[in-house]
């Protein structure tokens, strides 16, 4: 009767193929970390954009954009203003220390006819301390036209 078992360069190549695949899957995760990391900031900047956006439309119709200063989530829709604001990891407005996402936005009035109608770009980008032209720094834009 045959005895059937591994033999010893059986088992070491096979641990030796297991333990590359081990190395090579642990690589992987700092990689889908970060991913998830920018993706869950896409998605803020994204909400935190239209939550303004709903904010600043539906304000009142007696004031113009150009005159107001309402405070919403602590911005202020100004022509020509390039403002910095910075917001945690919840949507919520803080300081610039414990952010995660920096909003830079520019209101500009229309051109006639459309005069009572305003442009606002905002761009976010994370990290919130990282320069504003940083090669590391991830950038979204939104661009809304209001009219009051």
């Amino acid at each position: 009767m045959k005895n059937t078992a591994f033999s010893l360069i059986e088992v070491v190549i096979a641990l030796g193929i297991f333990a590359f695949c081990i190395v090579g899957i642990v690589g992987l995760l700092p990689i889908a970390a970060n991913s998830a990391k920018s993706v869950s900031q896409e998605s803020n900047a994204n909400n935190i954009a239209e939550s303004i956006a709903g904010m600043w439309q539906v304000a009142s119709r007696n004031s113009t954009i150009a005159n107001s200063n309402f405070p919403v989530t602590n911005l202020d829709i100004r022509p020509t203003a390039l403002t910095n604001y910075y917001f945690n990891e919840f949507g919520q407005a803080t300081n610039s220390n414990s952010a995660s996402l920096r909003v830079e936005y520019v209101a500009s009035q229309l051109a006639a006819p459309n005069t009572n109608s305003y442009s606002v770009n905002m761009t976010f980008s994370w990290p919130a301390n990282a320069p504003a032209n940083s090669p590391t720094a991830t950038k979204r834009t939104f661009n809304y036209i209001f009219t009051k």
